[in-house]
């Protein structure tokens, strides 16, 4: 795995995840067909299952699909779900992380048994200096676990790999899920408390881990404004840092100039959860791949 271009994989892709109806996400990777190569599908607790959902866009759609990120833990179950898509080889690249409380040699394990029992590309996806550097030893290549330029020149800087992916939340603004975008950097934000250390972020991180994440998202789900919650009101008290430093967002021509400066430093871009979400999104994806052959 050297290159996007060799993967046709493409420079920028979209994350769908599993919490739509079937004929929702069906409509949602149809619309960005032609428009990008590959679609990204995560691994959630909130979410119904990845390979559920890559099944109905490979059927569907002509699309690529990406695993990002299924949880190294669930190694064995992860393999004879991805047996069952054989037929899709050459569509599919599987991205594996430790997740949450994991342990980093369990990643490793996974990805070489993958590596060793399929023929799909296997990535890894890190956050800290030690996942990246031990798991781009061995994986196909790397989904970097941040979309600021600044942290994806840093960690691309560990990686070994020669292909590297930035894969964050992302939305243009102004839009109504703006919410999420805002929780789902706090959820990036605290998945490394190593790399928050060495960024000089820890004071940050000790006020924002008293929040109740998992319940501000579960309210989110079930369509609640969050404006007047308590745990809310403290994340906003940190809105422009975590929007500048965790997540891919801002107007049209910022998140473009933003993407064209991540290109530079890295081979591939994500626009991860909420972009998606938003009811023009693929209006949106077109708008900003315009303005990209601008800068690159």
């Amino acid at each position: 795995m050297t290159s996007g271009s060799s993967l046709r994989i493409g420079r920028v892709s979209v994350n769908i995840n599993g919490d739509f109806e079937d004929d929702v996400l069906i409509e949602k990777a149809k619309r960005v067909e032609g428009r990008v190569d590959t679609v990204w599908v995560g691994e959630s607790d909130f979410f119904r299952s990845p390979f559920h959902v890559a099944r109905l866009i490979l059927e569907n759609t002509n699309l690529n699909v990406g695993f990002g990120i299924l949880r190294a833990g669930g190694c064995e179950r992860a393999l004879q779900n991805l047996k069952e898509l054989l037929d899709y080889e050459g569509r599919i690249f599987v991205g594996i992380a430790a997740g949450d409380g994991g342990r980093v040699s369990h990643a490793l394990e996974c990805i070489k048994l993958l590596k060793e029992k399929l023929p799909f590309p296997v990535l890894g996806g890190g956050t800290g200096r030690r996942s990246i550097d031990k798991l781009s030893r061995v994986a196909d290549g790397m989904l970097l676990n941040h979309v600021s330029p600044q942290h994806v020149r840093w960690a691309a800087g560990i990686s070994s790999s020669e292909f590297n992916a930035a894969y964050g939340p992302a939305l243009i603004l102004p839009s109504e899920f703006e919410q999420d975008l805002l929780l789902a950097a706090a959820l990036v934000m605290g998945s490394s408390v190593g790399f928050l250390r060495e960024m000089g972020y820890l004071s940050v991180y000790d006020e924002l881990k008293r929040i109740d994440l998992m319940s501000l998202i579960e309210r989110r789900q079930k369509g609640e404004d969050l404006s007047d919650v308590q745990d809310y009101r403290l994340l906003m008290r940190y809105k422009s840092f975590l929007l500048d430093r965790f997540t891919l967002s801002g107007d049209l021509q910022t998140v473009a100039d933003k993407t064209a400066e991540l290109l530079k430093v890295c081979d591939h871009v994500v626009l991860g959860d909420p972009f998606f979400r938003d009811e023009n999104f693929d209006r949106k994806l077109a708008e900003l791949l315009k303005e990209l052959k601008k800068r690159i």
